[in-house]
């Protein structure tokens, strides 16, 4: 429920509580005027009639009392008299009255006895009767009688009723109004700016911080909607300010994993001359038998063959280290792993030959694929094998395999979806518990040699592709290092193999 339609519901209840009392409260003041009004008639009315009665004597006078009595009948809300003189016992009446008058004998004879007016609400037959009694007295003062006077409150109350009437529709009417005044009013003063300010927030929410809410009228809405808009402005500066620290802290880690590639190129240039090294020996050896043996045509054949052999292994080597080393932007490519992780090992086959380290893969036929940048993924697994190498050494076996899984990347179980685990295990040295809790951190390193960086970089690429790494170590037997990338398939673990 809206706000104005709930605010325009409250201010209606208490409008309504508010009239409906004062409406109350009105028909009891009316009640209230015509109860004292009437009495005040019926008193008038007795005090004439006892200074009639009072200066007559009643036995010589009854046809006088009679026409009294007829007089006061002749009002049109009085029901009737009863007059009783003590002295005789005599008692005159209204002949409107045929019924019981014994009550009203009593109430006069009540008032003889106290000497004082008696006013009463009692009920004639059927019908509502205001009741005023008062004592008779003669020239000294004595009581000899008394009279009361009956009214009908039946036109009393038949005003009331109309009173009623006439207040509720007054109130009916002013409720309606006044209903409808708060309706129109908070659908113009807090539904309209509530509607624009949320129109406001809307845009804010999609992205256009440009958006201004337009509200002239000084009030807290108003100051409200100018609060607004600055903070679109301050979050325009601000999204601006971000995307500039952004950019710089995209060049600043492309710097570093650029810094970290030529540190590995470094580590692979001993290696690399070694490869080239050896062909080129190859080479030049059999050139010298070609020109040695230009007339064995069938050794000039072979001799060639092997120079076009050991050739193409050179332009080999050098197109990967060149693919490696080139700087390009970032790419999103459909990539499969096997090839990524064989390119990794041909550049590091000098340094797994040199420290006799063992290679055992995974079979990894059918894996699914992921979506990244290959020079950056390659990167990832030379920096861990790399790193793998060098804890062994003495060496020792290292462990590569593949596999697809359907985890949480943050362990809730209704968020799963398909992960490619890439498993990188060494035998080697393992690490210690401080070391382990280190080994991401910026220019943190064990190597006298190292900067510190490629384990920092190689988890910023797995991020970078909305991945993770898990790492297990343990001192004297070895490390383990798990990438998890987002794949493109089902489960489909991998079965280690020798090599």
């Amino acid at each position: 429920m809206k706000i104005g339609t709930k605010l325009t519901l409250y201010l209606s209840v208490i409008i309504v509580l508010v009239l409906c009392g004062f409406g109350y409260l009105d028909i009891l003041s009316r009640r209230d005027i015509l109860i004292r009004k009437m009495k005040a008639e019926v008193r008038s009315a007795g005090r004439t009639l006892k200074v009639s009665l009072e200066e007559i004597s009643p036995p010589e006078k009854r046809e006088y009392i009679q026409g009294l009595i007829g007089a006061m009948g002749e009002y049109e809300r009085n029901l009737g008299v009863v007059i009783y003189y003590a002295r005789g016992n005599l008692v005159f009446h209204s002949p409107s009255l045929r019924g019981k008058i014994e009550p009203y004998l009593d109430l006069t004879r009540r008032s003889m006895e106290k000497n004082a007016p008696q006013e009463e609400f009692e009920t004639y037959g059927k019908v509502p009767v205001f009741v005023y009694t008062f004592p008779l007295e003669d020239r000294e003062g004595k009581t000899i009688g008394g009279a009361s006077i009956l009214q009908e409150t039946s036109s009393m109350e038949k005003e009331i009723e109309q009173t009623k009437w006439s207040i509720f529709i007054m109130i009916s009417v002013l409720i309606l109004g006044t209903v409808t005044l708060v309706l129109l009013g908070t659908r113009k003063w807090i539904n309209q700016p509530i509607s624009n300010l949320m129109e406001g927030i809307q845009n804010f929410a999609g992205g256009n911080l440009d958006y201004q809410i337009d509200w002239k009228k000084a009030d807290e809405l108003s100051e409200l909607a100018r609060a607004f808009n600055q903070m679109a402005v301050d979050l325009r500066k601000a999204q601006e300010r971000v995307i500039r620290e952004t950019e710089t802290k995209l060049e600043l880690e492309r710097g570093l994993r650029e810094s970290e590639k030529l540190a590995i190129i470094g580590q692979l240039a001993s290696g690399l001359a070694h490869e080239i090294g050896t062909p080129l020996n190859i080479i030049y050896g059999r050139t010298e038998l070609i020109q040695k043996g230009l007339e064995d045509k069938e050794a000039q054949q072979k001799n060639l063959d092997i120079v076009l052999r050991q050739t193409e292994r050179i332009t080999k080597i050098i197109q990967q280290l060149l693919g490696f080393v080139r700087k390009k932007k970032p790419e999103q490519k459909v990539l499969s792993l096997p090839p990524l992780l064989e390119c990794a090992l041909e550049l590091l086959d000098h340094q797994v030959r040199k420290q006799k380290v063992r290679v055992v893969k995974g079979r990894m036929d059918g894996l699914p694929s992921i979506i990244g940048d290959s020079d950056q993924l390659q990167q990832v697994f030379l920096n861990l094998i790399l790193n793998a190498i060098h804890s062994m050494p003495e060496g020792g076996t290292l462990s590569i395999s593949g596999s697809s899984k359907r985890i949480s990347k943050d362990g809730r179980p209704g968020d799963q979806r398909s992960y490619l685990e890439v498993s990188v295990e060494d035998t080697g040295v393992g690490m210690e518990k401080e070391v382990l809790q280190n080994i991401f951190t910026p220019f943190f390193t064990t190597k006298d040699t190292g900067t510190g960086l490629g384990l920092m970089v190689t988890q910023g690429i797995v991020q970078d592709h909305e991945g993770w790494m898990e790492v297990e170590s343990e001192v004297g037997r070895g490390s383990r290092f798990k990438v998890y990338l987002p794949s493109l398939g089902e489960e489909v673990i991998g079965e280690p193999v020798r090599q």
